[in-house]
């Protein structure tokens, strides 16, 4: 022991540059951690019932363990088939030790859990598919499953519980460049039919027995839920809450112009209350305390202020928790060793939320090793929380010298295998659910569950009935439909119907008269899926529908996806009436390659100037197409080398994404970007050295949460590296611009090498 102790002294000792991390920025070299060594509290690990006393829960609520290992290891997402039972991926290969080595081997698995005795914990588990490379999702279907690993988006067939056959690749693309903390997952089975994801611009859904994939909105880095409306709620690693007001698509589709969507705003604040000192986090030393500008743990508690780990989560859709309870997100973050309770509001097409337990948390505890990853509602109606259950939660790209020293000093750095937990929060004074039995029932015998209590079985009963297919039960969707005592069991017929292909005219007018604006604008949105003989039918009811601020929003999208003069002259009326920004982007949506016809119908009747300025500039840009790329020789080599770069060891993808047009909060767009095919040498100086937002980019502003990080002081990226995604990103998607040499980055870096890591900002290239 008192060598181990000499030998770790030693280590902590080091020059930080011989300990030197892919994480560590230049500027910040001063990585001393200011929290006395006497308050930090050690991390052993604990077994499960000791871990157990550690936690802290609302009051009303109790916690307890449903599996630990070793029937678990590594839990990062869970999917609950219709007999209640849990296919987990275990993401074994993360991080085994400090350095993430083994991360390239397949070793990660899918399991399935179950009670069989009913006591209330796991007692048999039973491999499905083995040997995966980092599995992050599972979506469960009745022939097969489909789940991702650390590239693709597969299909197994399966017999019962074993794999039938081999992986058919759904998307080559699904988790495409960037590392693993950057990289598709959830897949959310939605309301509207269509499976979505998080770190994700795709959705998918299957089609007269094809996989079909759809563009969608970017969304959210870890975790993704829904409320009862279908409305998508993610989030990302400093932002806990963010939820859409509308359902999938509205407002998406037409690229012509560039629209600033305002469909989706963060809810709540980022504070976090930690029931622990926590100086292991990645950014620990950014103190005020250290020179730096902001905090972020305090230099009083030494407690972590603000989420900057936020990771999957659930929309409380149960029956167990008190009804004010019900709508409740539960965040997980496993960086401050808590779950975090944000109440949502609702109301004039808005959401907004609060912290209902002030300045504590739902949940929270003193054990360093707790790694809640994700939370789900469960058939029984309580909360399952995914513990990861691992000493070291931050990726190797990410790792600093700081946070190196922090999980060696508390011995966080292993066991690398075999721990993980999954617990249920569960209400004190309320017996839990049923276990369901829905797996073996016919899709009839389904239909009742769809107006059921707790949306696990609503969502459950009408995926299977969608999935089987059986177009008889028309009639009887057809009287849930009818039925207003029941509204969430109506929406949910509503969807059935949508997705067996057997939606009317008639079902769509149901809604319409409902006199409640959601269910309403539910109906205009599936009247989307109508066959086109069924239009004229359906038009009447539809424009002579009255609606609110928010249907408006769902009206205007079907209207400007006719091609019809009635329609036209009715969307007209409705966007002189209902001037907002959210049917501005509906109709804009909906008009997608007739936008010059538009402009003829409407004779200068509407004048709302953007929108006026958006078909502009899409009809022009039909007439206009992007000329073909002919690049050959050597600057298409360089091109092809940097979109490998982009989408790899550069990482260029984690925040400008695929199709070059920016993610939210974390990169602006590439693609039209005066910054990409303007200047060059300024390009290749803020590649250097970095670029602190906020940065006006062709007119729009934008403001990521944090600074793109300069490539120059990273030994994997060299200047040919440089000049190939410089040449690649001005000459990919509608950007057409003259290759960048090596020769010019070696200049540009010659030129700018005083500037020490000092980070550019907008001011500095005016």
């Amino acid at each position: 022991m008192r060598r181990f102790s000499f030998l770790l002294l030693a280590i902590l000792c080091l020059p930080a540059t011989l300990l030197a991390q892919k994480g560590d920025r230049k500027g910040h070299e001063k990585m001393d951690s200011f929290v006395p060594e006497d308050e930090i509290p050690p991390a052993p690990v604990l077994q499960v019932n000791d871990a157990l006393k550690t936690f802290q829960v609302a009051p009303g609520f109790a916690i307890e363990a449903v599996v630990a290992e070793p029937l678990i290891e590594k839990p990062v997402a869970l999917k609950f088939d219709g007999d209640g039972r849990m296919w987990v991926c275990e993401m074994r290969g993360y991080m085994p030790d400090i350095d993430g080595k083994g991360e390239e081997i397949p070793q990660g698995r899918i399991v399935i859990l179950e009670d069989t005795d009913n006591d209330g914990a796991v007692d048999k588990r039973t491999v499905f598919l083995d040997k995966i490379l980092l599995p992050r999702a599972v979506y469960l279907l009745d022939d097969g499953i489909l789940y991702a690993d650390q590239s693709n988006l597969y299909f197994i067939a399966r017999d019962g519980d074993k794999p039938s056959g081999k992986p058919i690749v759904i998307d080559p693309d699904y988790a495409k460049g960037g590392n693993v903390e950057h990289k598709g997952n959830a897949l959310l089975p939605g309301l509207d039919n269509w499976i979505y994801n998080s770190k994700s611009d795709r959705r998918y859904r299957k089609i007269n027995d094809e996989w079909v994939m759809e563009r969608t909105h970017f969304r959210g880095q870890w975790g993704l839920s829904q409320d009862d409306f279908g409305r998508l709620y993610h989030n990302n690693n400093s932002t806990l809450l963010v939820g859409d007001f509308l359902l999938p698509n509205t407002v998406f589709g037409n690229n012509g112009a560039k629209v600033k969507s305002s469909m989706s705003a963060r809810i709540g604040s980022n504070a976090v209350w930690p029931i622990r000192v926590t100086p292991g986090v990645n950014r620990g030393y950014i103190n005020k305390v250290n020179g730096y500008g902001s905090d972020t743990i305090s230099s009083k508690t030494y407690k972590l202020i603000n989420a900057t780990g936020a990771s999957g989560f659930a929309i409380y859709r149960g029956d167990q928790f008190p009804k004010k309870a019900y709508g409740t997100a539960f965040v997980t973050e496993p960086c401050g060793n808590l779950v975090k309770a944000i109440s949502i509001s609702d109301g004039d097409g808005k959401l907004t939320g609060d912290h209902p337990y002030g300045d504590k948390e739902f949940l929270a505890s003193t054990d360093e090793r707790f790694r809640p990853v994700d939370a789900v509602t469960a058939p029984d109606g309580s909360l399952y929380i995914i513990d990861f259950y691992h000493g070291i939660i931050q990726h190797k790209t990410y790792v600093t010298s700081y946070l190196r020293k922090q999980y060696i000093s508390r011995g966080l750095d292993g066991p690398g295998y075999g721990l993980g937990r999954i617990y249920r929060v569960k209400a004190k004074d309320k017996p839990l659910g049923p276990v369901p039995k829905l797996q073996s029932l016919s899709a009839k015998e389904l239909v009742p569950f769809l107006r059921h209590d707790n949306g696990w079985w609503r969502d459950t009963a009408q995926r299977l009935i969608v999935e089987r297919g059986d177009a008889s039960l028309q009639a009887d969707l057809t009287t849930l439909l009818s039925t207003p005592s029941k509204p969430l069991g109506q929406l949910h017929a509503l969807w059935c119907l949508e997705g067996l292909n057997i939606l009317t005219p008639a079902h769509v007018e149901v809604l319409l008269n409902s006199g409640e604006e959601k269910l309403a604008s539910s109906a205009l949105a599936a009247a989307r899926s109508l066959p086109d003989p069924f239009i004229p039918t359906a038009l009447p009811s539809i424009i002579a529908y009255k609606p609110g601020k928010v249907s408006a929003i769902y009206q205007a999208r079907f209207l400007a996806g006719i091609n019809s003069s009635i329609a036209t002259e009715a969307l007209v009326e409705l966007l002189k009436k209902h001037d907002s920004q959210l049917v501005r982007e509906a109709a804009f949506a909906g008009l997608k390659g007739r936008e010059a016809d538009f402009l003829a119908a409407n004779d200068n009747s509407y004048k709302q100037k953007d929108f006026i300025k958006w078909l502009n500039d899409a009809a022009k840009k039909s007439k206009n197409k992007v000329p073909p790329r002919t690049i050959k020789g050597d600057h298409l080599a360089s091109f092809k080398r940097g979109e490998a770069a982009y989408q790899g060891k550069a990482g260029c993808v984690s925040c400008h994404g695929l199709n070059g047009e920016g993610l939210p909060n974390l990169g602006p767009p590439l693609n039209e970007s005066d910054w990409v095919t303007g200047d060059t040498t300024r390009l290749a100086s803020i590649l250097l050295h970095g670029l602190m937002g906020p940065i006006t980019v062709s007119g729009e502003k934008y403001a990521p949460l944090a600074a793109m990080p300069g490539l120059a002081q990273n030994p994997t990226i060299s200047d040919q590296d440089l000049a190939d995604i410089t040449t690649y990103i001005r000459q990919n998607w509608n950007n057409r611009s003259p290759q960048v040499t090596k020769e010019a980055v070696e200049k540009t870096r010659a030129a700018t090498k005083d500037r020490a890591g000092t980070i550019y900002t907008e001011a500095d290239f005016k």
